[in-house]
């Protein structure tokens, strides 16, 4: 799982994030309102907690804000490096029945993480040489991409989606989280697993599968297989 924490760690994913004291407890107060905040330009998108996260198309550094406006003065977005940061403030405990939901455009954009139980949703295709996408946590993504290289990284029990095209494919699981790739378009893919998560690739020239546990693999077409076992996983073809 090397690959798997080399990404979690290049993009701020540990499980640190959510182990912090709360000593303070905000409820939502219901009242929904939209706002924007300007922030510096970045090419990394890292978010922790229960936000739903849309990414679109446009210029970096206008994020559109829509929850309870009570819950504002706590809200973290900022800039460190490259790398845009979403989360509470630290200590404090949120508690709402509204969507949490921020907007951010992107142009050129390589990396996104998600620690918690938000989502993130890309509505617009991003496109480059390499992208990486690393969640840790029980949220889920669903991505759109057009790229050379993706990498992408489960710890713990939510899943990714993702459409497209990538030449190579490289999917690290580790917990019981699932990966489905059905729709991506993809050469030479590398898929390992520890633990009881799937993972589901479209047709492929090369698939190379190293399973530790129960997770299975499920591919199309008729590739060359490297593939290495222990325990009860399979890889087939659907």
């Amino acid at each position: 799982m090397k690959k798997l924490m080399l990404l979690a760690v290049m993009f701020g994913i540990t499980m640190s994030v959510n182990a912090q004291w709360f000593n303070k407890k905000v409820k939502g107060n219901g009242k929904i309102v939209t706002i924007t905040r300007n922030v510096d330009s970045y090419d990394q998108v890292a978010v922790a907690g229960s936000f739903n996260v849309e990414l679109v198309a446009g210029t970096e550094g206008k994020l559109t804000v829509q929850m309870d406006e009570n819950l504002l003065e706590y809200l973290v977005t900022e800039v460190e490096g490259s790398k845009l940061k979403i989360r509470w403030e630290k200590g404090i405990n949120v508690y709402t029945k509204s969507k949490l939901l921020i907007t951010v455009p992107f142009e050129d954009i390589y990396g996104v993480a998600l620690a918690g139980s938000g989502d993130i949703i890309a509505n617009d295709i991003i496109k480059g040489d390499s992208f990486g996408a690393a969640l840790s946590g029980s949220g889920d993504m669903n991505l759109k991409v057009d790229v050379n290289s993706l990498k992408t990284a489960i710890s713990g029990s939510g899943d990714i989606d993702v459409a497209g095209n990538s030449v190579t494919l490289d999917c690290a699981i580790s917990g019981s989280g699932d990966f489905d790739g059905s729709k991506l378009n993809s050469k030479e893919v590398t898929v390992a697993i520890a633990g009881s998560g799937d993972a589901s690739v479209g047709t492929v020239a090369d698939l190379n599968v190293k399973i530790a546990g129960s997770g299975d693999v499920t591919y199309s077409g008729n590739p060359k297989k490297n593939v290495k076992i222990s325990g009860s996983g399979s890889v087939r073809s659907r």
